[in-house]
This record gives structure tokens, sequence and C-alpha cells, in this order.
């Protein structure tokens, strides 16, 4: 078993999965509250950025695992690598429909 050097070593092959997971809940924790406390004033601006800060923060979480793989030497953790990789992309189409909506409906429907 390889030991690692640094914690963020040891993170790497994580970082999609739980930067990404961070990031599409903070998205949709600051949507969800932001148009059900303010449904009037809430325009898609604000959202926007917050999910454009989250679908960044997700991606390049992927990518970081994404690199990870070709250092790594052992099993177990290039599994982790790739599911962290395919966990990054789901989340950023998690994050990237709701923008999508954000444009496209209204605030509210009453």
């Amino acid at each position: 078993m390889k030991r690692t050097g640094t914690l963020v070593e040891a993170f790497t092959p994580w970082a999609g999965l739980v930067v990404g997971l961070v990031a599409a809940g903070a998205v949709h924790q600051i949507g969800s509250e932001g148009t059900f406390d303010n449904c009037g004033g809430m325009a898609p601006g604000p959202l926007l950025v917050v999910a454009a800060l989250g679908l960044l923060a997700s991606a390049i979480a992927g990518l970081v695992s994404w690199r990870s793989l070709h250092g790594e030497v052992g099993l177990a953790r290039r599994i982790v690598a790739v599911i962290s990789v395919g966990s990054a992309a789901l989340f950023c189409l998690a994050i990237f429909l709701p923008m999508i909506a954000a444009l496209v409906l209204p605030p509210c429907f009453q």
C-alpha cells in the first residue's frame, strides 16, 4: 500500500465527489431558499452567479480527480477517482439544468 505524503495528495481522487456534492447542494439550497423566501423580488441574476460558481467549482474538482488518475498505482484509489469524475459530471449537469430553468421560467407561479 502506498503512503501519500500530504493531505492534498490523499484528497485528489475524492475531489470531484466531495466538492461537487457540496457545490450542487449549496446551489440548490441558495436557489430554492431564495425563491421560496423572496419569490417576487428574486431575479435570475444572483441565482445564475451562484450556479456559475458552483458549476465552476464542480468542474475544477472533476478535473483534479481526472488528473489524479494518471499518478495512481493502487486500484482502489483509481476506482474512487473514476467514480469521482463521473459524479462531478453528474453534479455539473444537476447545476446546469436549473440555470436554464432560471432563465426560462418566471420567478413565481402565482
